[in-house]
Parts: structure tokens; C-alpha cells; sequence
């Protein structure tokens, strides 16, 4: 028999306050920050804005946890919404379960945890490997989904995952060198990340979530947007289409000369939250 709860690697949880990891991402970056003692290990996340306003879930990418939304949220925030982030397992300061991580495990997080704060629905919002996930859990749990769902720079039906050459720390913009700067020191800081990280891109999150887009474009009271960098070198532009030929009730918008990283990069992401707010609302 498995072994229960599941054996877990330590997050950033357990690292020195002095490290600069930690510097560059503390715990304490949004308030209202709290763990939720998951079967699969301990899950960071943190609930902003009005008690009373429009749930929102943000879910970051592969490699860059709940910082990425730093301004985002704080755009969120201050129209009135109710904003639920957190670190997907192996990420910044939820532990990495040894578990595969694909979108079971991802959207077994999420269901757990919007039951362990007691939200019956809330709308998606999903970066990347989050728009992946963001598809395979609407797919799944209808029910705990508001109306809308946006993908951002989603991945989830990539050919295959690779590196690219052009997509170098050096090469990236401000936005992502910081992503690729924080993938460094948790490569180097944290025994299960990479691990993770190669699950994440080769069992089925990156290249097999078609069902669940394909799914999702039959369920006609969802609304989704699509939005996605022209310049984007790690997620291609084109990856924007095929989401949209699965899901056609999608609305989508590209951003001239954006780069992957859209809500960390100036410019792009006030033309991010803009579309974001109007959809939303």
C-alpha cells in the first residue's frame, strides 16, 4: 500500500529568512498568507481584497510561484475583487509531494484547498502551466468555477516541451529575468523542484490537456478570454490558436511585442489587467 499522508520534500517554508530566495520572495509578500496542511504536503496561499467581492483564483505557470502576480492582484484588489492565490506543489512554499505532477494532482490542489477556505465557486485565472490547469480543472469541476475562465500565455497543448534557445535568463526582458533568476535558486535550494518541474512537462500538463480545452468548448455558460504575447519565445503565439479552435466561445486578444512573462513586464501587463478587469466584470 502507499504510504499516507504522501512522503513530501521540504518548500521554501523550511529555508533561512536570510537566504536570498527569501529575500527575493517572502513569505509575507501578500497579507493575509496562511498554509493549508494538504494530504499531498503543505500548501501556501493567501486570500486579498474585500470579503464580499468577486472571487478570483490566480494560478501561476511552471517554474515562478505566486509572486508573478504581484501586480495583478494588487489591480484586482483595488476594483473590489476577493483574490485567492497560492503555490502549486513543488513551487516556492508548498511542499513537493513524490507524486507525479500532472493535472490530477494540480486540480486535486485546488479543489482541497477552495474546500479546506470554504469558497463554493470562483472565477480562473491561469498563467501558462495555470491556463493548463485551469482548463483540466473547469473540465472537471464545473461546478466550483464561476462564469468566466481566462488563459494567459496558457500552455497545456504544446507538440513537446524543450528549452529554448532564445529563451535564456540573459535574453528575457526585466520581467523575465526575475522569473528565470527565482528558477535558479530554487533549482539550487529546493531537492524537489526540478523534479517537479520535469513531471509537470512530460506527464501531461504542457502537451496533454486537450480533452480538457475540447471539453470546455462545449460548455456554452463559460466564458472565456484568451490572451496571449506575440513575441512570446517560451509558450509560442500559435499555441493561442489551437486553444481557440478547441474552445470558439473563447474571446482573444494578443499583445503587440509581449514576452512570455506578460504580468511581470511593463506595459504588457497593464494591457493585461485592463482586458482582465473589463472581462471580468
Amino acid at each position: 500500500m502507499a504510504p499516507f499522508p504522501t512522503p513530501v520534500i521540504y518548500s521554501m517554508e523550511a529555508l533561512n529568512k536570510d537566504l536570498p530566495i527569501r529575500q527575493l520572495y517572502p513569505e509575507d509578500i501578500y497579507p493575509n498568507g496562511d498554509y493549508y496542511p494538504s494530504p499531498y504536503g503543505r500548501v501556501r496561499y493567501w486570500i486579498v481584497g474585500p470579503e464580499d467581492g468577486q472571487k478570483v483564483v490566480l494560478i501561476h505557470g511552471l517554474s515562478t510561484p505566486s509572486i508573478l502576480w504581484k501586480d495583478v492582484q494588487a489591480e484586482l484588489v483595488s476594483n473590489g475583487f476577493r483574490v485567492l492565490m497560492y503555490d502549486i506543489y513543488g513551487r516556492g512554499y508548498s511542499e513537493a509531494p513524490r507524486l507525479t505532477c500532472d493535472p490530477n494532482l494540480c486540480i486535486m490542489q485546488l479543489a482541497l484547498l477552495m474546500q479546506y477556505i470554504g469558497w463554493d465557486a470562483a472565477d480562473l485565472v491561469g498563467f501558462s502551466m495555470g491556463g493548463a490547469i485551469a482548463a483540466s480543472f473547469a473540465a472537471m469541476f464545473p461546478h466550483l468555477v464561476g462564469k468566466n475562465i481566462v488563459f494567459l500565455s496558457a500552455s497545456g497543448l504544446l507538440d513537446s516541451v524543450k528549452e529554448q534557445p532564445n529563451a535564456s535568463k540573459e535574453t528575457q526582458p526585466d520581467s523575465g529575468q526575475v522569473a528565470w533568476h527565482l528558477r535558479e535558486l530554487q533549482t539550487q535550494c529546493l531537492p524537489g523542484f526540478s523534479d517537479m518541474l520535469e513531471s509537470s512537462k512530460k506527464d501531461g500538463l504542457a502537451t496533454g490537456v486537450n480533452w480538457a480545452y475540447r471539453k470546455l468548448g462545449k460548455m456554452p455558460d463559460k466564458r472565456c478570454l484568451i490572451v496571449h504575447g506575440i513575441a512570446d519565445n517560451v509558450v509560442p503565439y500559435s499555441e493561442a490558436f489551437k486553444i481557440r479552435k478547441l474552445v470558439p466561445q473563447a474571446q482573444l486578444i494578443s499583445i503587440e511585442g509581449a514576452s512570455h512573462f506578460v504580468p511581470m513586464e511593463e506595459g504588457s501587463k497593464q494591457k493585461f489587467t485592463e482586458n482582465l478587469l473589463k472581462f471580468l466584470a
